[in-house]
């Protein structure tokens, strides 16, 4: 178990390298008295290709899990991942290769985990290896997209703020974006409704009406779970929120707001991000009356994302996202883990069945 979290923070610590874009050289030459960039220039086309290859590719990847064998399906997706970082490594190779290799050491330590869940007895930390794994990717494919903008020969785009991967962890915590009402708004009313969600199911499993508290099948005390699942959701849901935000609001709605305009940006991106989600519900065994609820609850809070995206940016839309996984998962354990085996895992899907 020791060498468990050595390994997890060593890959977290290694990851921030992720913060440092690499250069490209320039070439000094003396008798102009100039510098002749190495830089490559992209067409928009280019550009476009390096966002909506990895951005329409994850819809494709998160439906392949309806037509995998269950026992295989967390290897097939690892494989799809690291295959859609590959327009990322043609634009910015040794960053996406480096970080490719940390993304899928997290992946192999969470299947090796998920195989051995004895050793702690949920199934939660092997989660937070495996979503480390892809939400990582997610990053470099956003940090390819980003590279090639910045070197578009046209003027096709508008200013486009970078972003390193350590920024975007300090926004996670930055007092000046949590006290932003366009952030703590949507992440305590999505709370809320999350909790409303849970209450559906009714009260019985909460911890304050049984006085207990489960992880897996160990009893532990009611605070000592909560400052457990705080811990791992801190780590597991930062990384959600900067690899879905850099995904989905920093690439995928970015381009289609250049590329199509603000209102088709909106919509597609609207559908998109609870279909990527859907496939999960469906192998969950939900009805279509709770998969069209969940649908429809997770677009509202798409558009919701996408304007504290457009009011503050990358970094406002990461903190939103993250926190609002957070709380919700502290409240879903609260709700739900008053008995024995009941399943908790670090999974906020803002879903119920009716």
């Amino acid at each position: 178990m020791k060498k468990v979290f050595i390994f997890l923070f060593a890959c977290f610590i290694v990851s921030f390298s992720f913060g440092e874009d690499f250069k490209s050289s320039s070439v000094y030459v003396e008798n102009e008295q100039q510098i002749i960039s190495t830089e490559k220039e992209y067409s928009h086309t280019q550009v476009a290709l390096t966002g909506y290859i990895p951005y329409f590719g994850t819809y494709l990847l998160s439906a392949s899990q309806l037509l995998l064998p269950q026992n295989f399906v967390q290897q097939s997706i690892c494989l799809e991942s690291l295959l859609l970082n590959i327009p990322a490594s043609i634009v910015n190779p040794v960053y996406t290769l480096t970080g490719s290799a940390i993304t899928t050491g997290s992946w192999v330590s969470g299947m090796l985990l998920e195989n051995h869940q004895n050793i702690y007895g949920n199934p939660s930390l092997a989660y937070t290896f495996e979503n480390v794994g892809f939400k990582g990717n997610m990053w470099l494919q956003y940090k390819g997209y980003e590279k090639a903008r910045s070197s578009c020969s046209s003027d096709f785009y508008k200013e486009y703020e970078t972003l390193s991967f350590k920024d975007a962890v300090l926004a996670c915590y930055d007092p000046k974006i949590l006290s932003k009402k366009s952030v703590w708004i949507p992440v305590l009313s999505l709370t809320a409704l999350n909790a409303g969600f849970n209450l559906l199911g009714g009260f019985d499993q909460s911890v304050f009406k049984t006085g207990e508290s489960y992880i897996g099948n160990y009893k532990v005390p009611i605070a000592a779970g909560i400052a457990t699942v705080l811990a791992l959701s801190c780590v597991d849901y930062m990384f959600t929120g900067i690899g879905e935000e850099a995904l989905f609001r920093g690439v995928g709605y970015e381009e289609m707001k250049v590329s199509m305009g603000l209102w088709p940006a909106k919509l597609i991106d609207a559908i998109g991000f609870p279909v990527v989600h859907t496939p999960q519900y469906v192998l969950a065994g939900y009805d279509f009356s709770s998969i069209l609820l969940t649908f429809g609850v997770q677009s509202g809070i798409t558009f919701l994302l996408q304007w504290v995206y457009d009011k503050g940016g990358l970094k406002d839309s990461i903190a939103a996202h993250m926190w609002i996984d957070v709380l919700s998962s502290v409240t879903t354990y609260l709700l739900t883990s008053g008995i024995e085996n009941n399943d908790f895992a670090l999974n906020i899907s803002f879903s119920t069945k009716l």
